[in-house]
């Protein structure tokens, strides 16, 4: 189970990476490019950055609700019920926002909802909890990220 959340974590990472890269204009162009000039920017770099971060912090509140379970308490069972949509949802929309997908202003609106429901709960054990916290803080930055895509 570790290893799976370090690939998931790691592939979330390099499709953020993936997609800032493609973003970016490049820092010199190579003999065989030079013929057909610069290429647009394809997709939302910054949208697919901010859903990573949700994925990765997400992955890190939905471990901590689990040592809680298997200490016996159940307090964030909701919490770890909305982290779990909050990862679906954002690891999907980092690969429609990277290649900047027809779909992602639809997606990117319903993915807002899910962070706003993420965020909601795990506001409600911020002060208790550090990781709530942080995926609080990750849904919000993404949800912020998510309206002005949904708005294109």
């Amino acid at each position: 189970m570790g290893e799976k959340a370090i690939l998931r974590r790691d592939f979330v990472a390099g499709a953020a990476a993936a997609a800032a890269l493609a973003a970016a204009p490049p820092a010199r162009a190579g003999a065989e490019h030079s013929a057909h000039g610069r290429h647009p920017a394809v997709g939302d770099a910054e949208l697919a950055a901010a859903a990573g971060d949700c994925v990765e912090v997400g992955n890190a509140c939905k471990a901590h609700c689990l040592a809680e379970f298997a200490a016996g308490r159940n307090g964030l069972a909701v919490c770890a019920v909305r982290v779990d949509e909050v990862i679906a949802a954002c690891g999907a929309l980092v690969s429609l926002a990277a290649r900047g997908s027809e779909h992602l202003p639809a997606f990117a609106a319903a993915t807002a909802e899910v962070c706003r429901s993420c965020e909601a709960e795990c506001r409600r054990h911020a002060e208790m909890h550090e990781t709530c916290r942080r995926c609080a803080e990750a849904c919000a930055a993404c949800l912020e990220h998510c309206e002005r895509a949904a708005r294109t």
